[in-house]
């Protein structure tokens, strides 16, 4: 039986964090031949977030360092305890229900799945998010050779070891890029699936176009300078 982390960083999200368990604890039970465990982590919030989490039966892991996605994200992957990890957002964008279509794409070979929103499309998306998207996944292409149609979404399942057998140093929404270096670094291949996003269900967004695209790009260019390369085979 293959065991499954599943991480949800959240930071003041006591308005739709309860949905996103509910349709955990509906989809969940139903994946056979998978044991789950459910890390909520609180990201500094000020509100009822972690009483919530606990309410559920998540696991809640407290972010002590500086706030931020990246940081609340490492907290949780340290403490998990499966050999897949999977992340999604407490913000209700996330489908609990296509939780198993990225399972089922982590195949041998396959280190990473990610959601695509420019296939399943965006409730959430304005033009500039979506032009940003473009972007830096055309970026993130140039540097690392491998391109994605969405690289940034957060809805992402991934074997353990590329958490595990890196060191990892960001601290906000640039994680997304990390985890997809290290994928390459490892030697996997990393597919998308169709991934539809619902807009933010309540709560405030959490991402700022500039400051973080900003950061996206620049972890971009740092990972490509270091040699991320997918491995090539001969013959």
């Amino acid at each position: 039986m293959k065991s499954v982390s599943l991480v949800i960083p959240a930071q003041n999200e006591e308005a739709t964090l309860p949905w996103v368990l509910e349709d955990l604890q509906t989809v969940l039970p139903k994946l056979n031949g998978y044991r789950f465990e459910v890390i909520c982590v609180d990201d500094h919030s000020t509100d009822r977030t972690a009483e919530i989490a606990c309410s559920f039966g998540a696991t809640v892991v407290r972010n002590t360092g500086k706030p931020g996605k990246g940081m609340a994200l490492r907290a949780g992957f340290s403490r998990a305890t499966g050999d897949i990890l999977a992340m999604m957002d407490a913000d209700y964008s996330h489908r609990a229900e296509e939780l198993p279509l990225l399972l089922e794409a982590l195949t041998d070979g396959v280190g990473l799945v990610i959601g695509s929103r420019v296939v399943g499309g965006s409730e959430e998306y304005t033009h500039i998010r979506a032009l940003g998207n473009v972007f830096l996944s055309a970026a993130l292409g140039l540097c690392t050779g491998r391109y994605l149609s969405d690289a940034l979404n957060g809805f992402k399942v991934f074997r353990a070891e590329i958490f595990r057998d890196f060191r990892y140093t960001s601290t906000a929404f640039e994680i997304e890029i990390e985890i997809i270096a290290n994928t390459l670094r490892k030697g996997y291949r990393i597919v998308e699936v169709s991934s539809h996003e619902r807009a933010r269900a309540g709560g405030e967004m959490k991402s700022r176009v500039v400051r973080h695209g900003t950061r996206f790009l620049l972890r971009i260019l740092w990972e490509g300078l270091r040699g991320v390369r997918p491995k090539r085979v001969s013959g």
